[in-house]
C-alpha cells in the first residue's frame, strides 16, 4: 500500500482521533457504575494487564465524595461558655442603616446582634478537634460533638496510571505499543466502534 501524503496523513488521524477520544470518554462513563460497585464492595485498585498477563498500569477507584459537616449552634455554645472573650458581636446590616446604633447597639438594640467567633480562634479551636470531631467542656468536662463526616457512596470515578520504566522494561504506555506492533494486541476491535459510530451529535 503507498504511504498516505501528508495532508491526507493529518486529516485521516484527526478525524479518527476524535472519535476514539469519543469512545475512550463513553467507555470512562459506562465503566464507572461496575466501579462504583467495586468500590462499596472494598476494592480500591484494579490491575490493566495485556493479553499476555504483563501489567502495564493500574486504575485506581475513587472514594465517595467527603462532607464535613460542623454544628455552628454547638461550637458557638462551647466558646461561649469556655472563652467567651474568643467572641466577636456582629451587627446585623440592617441595624447599620441607623446613626446611633453602631456605638449603642449592644445596649439599644440587642435584638440586631449576633454573635460569631473570633475568625483566628475559630480555625485554632477546629484544627483542635479530637478525630471524633468532639470538644470537651473545660468546665463540665461535658464532650460536645461539633463536626460531622459523611461520605457520600462511591461514583464510579477513577484515574488510570501506567506502570513506569524499569532496568530492561519500558512503560506501561510503550508495553501497549508494544502489543500492538508484535500483534499480541488487537487494537482494531477496541477501535472499530468508534469509526463505525462516526461524529454523532
Amino acid at each position: 500500500m503507498t504511504p498516505p501524503n501528508p495532508q491526507l496523513r493529518i486529516a485521516a488521524l484527526d478525524a479518527l482521533s476524535k472519535r476514539v477520544n469519543k469512545v475512550l470518554a463513553e467507555a470512562r462513563q459506562e465503566a464507572e457504575p461496575g466501579f462504583a460497585t467495586l468500590r462499596a464492595s472494598g476494592v480500591k485498585q484494579l490491575e490493566v494487564a495485556l493479553p499476555s498477563g504483563e501489567v502495564v498500569g493500574t486504575i485506581s477507584i475513587k472514594a465517595g465524595q467527603e462532607t464535613v459537616t460542623i454544628d455552628e449552634d454547638k461550637l458557638l455554645a462551647w466558646v461561649e461558655s469556655n472563652k467567651p472573650d474568643e467572641i466577636d458581636y456582629a451587627v446585623s446590616p440592617s441595624a447599620l442603616t441607623r446613626p446611633d446604633v453602631v456605638a449603642y447597639v449592644r445596649k439599644l438594640y440587642p435584638d440586631l446582634v449576633g454573635k460569631k467567633i473570633k475568625p483566628a480562634y475559630r480555625a485554632k479551636l477546629l484544627d483542635s478537634l479530637d478525630d471524633d470531631g468532639q470538644l470537651v467542656n473545660e468546665t463540665t468536662g461535658e464532650v460536645v460533638q461539633v463536626r460531622t463526616v459523611t461520605r457520600g457512596k462511591p461514583t464510579g470515578a477513577f484515574a488510570l496510571t501506567f506502570e513506569t520504566a524499569k532496568k530492561g522494561k519500558p512503560n506501561g504506555r510503550d508495553q501497549i505499543a508494544n502489543a500492538w506492533q508484535s500483534g499480541d494486541l488487537s487494537l482494531t476491535d477496541l477501535i472499530r466502534p468508534a469509526i463505525e459510530a462516526g461524529e454523532q451529535s
